[in-house]
């Protein structure tokens, strides 16, 4: 799951600019997004669902993706992306946060789906990519 994470968050990664900020910020990242895949990889082992489970997942995490929530956090990330704090422990606290919030529904869906499918992971790590990254309408 960090891998997969990993890939959204190098638009931020890039704002921070300096090596040694990426190197702190991106290591709280990844440890964060580590120990929630170790934690989602012990529940998913231990609860076994129905199959047509899937497609109900599927639409919680789109249904929630439009909450006032997961908008809220997806705006911090972008700002975050555009304009990082100078302290790494706090921009990457931060990121890290709204990353959460912002993608709490899709990593919901890949629970149920299965997080040992690489099509399901990089499915959701393009859905995530493209919901998180800045782009820039000129």
């Amino acid at each position: 799951m960090a891998a997969m994470m990993l890939v959204t968050a190098v638009p931020f990664l890039v704002a921070l600019r300096r090596p040694g900020q990426i190197a702190v910020a991106g290591a709280i990242y990844i440890a964060t997004w580590a120990l929630i895949g170790a934690g989602a990889s012990f529940a998913m082992g231990s609860v076994m669902l129905p199959s047509h489970a899937a497609a109900g997942a599927v639409l919680v995490a789109g249904i929630y993706l439009l909450t006032p929530w997961a908008r809220h956090a997806r705006a911090r990330c972008q700002l975050l992306c555009r304009q990082a704090s100078a302290d790494p422990v706090r921009a990457g606290l931060s990121y890290t946060c709204n990353c959460l919030l912002c993608s709490a529904g899709v990593m919901a869906a890949l629970m149920v789906l299965g997080m040992t499918n690489l099509a399901v992971l990089a499915a959701a790590t393009a859905v995530l990519l493209l919901y998180k990254v800045p782009f820039s309408v000129a």
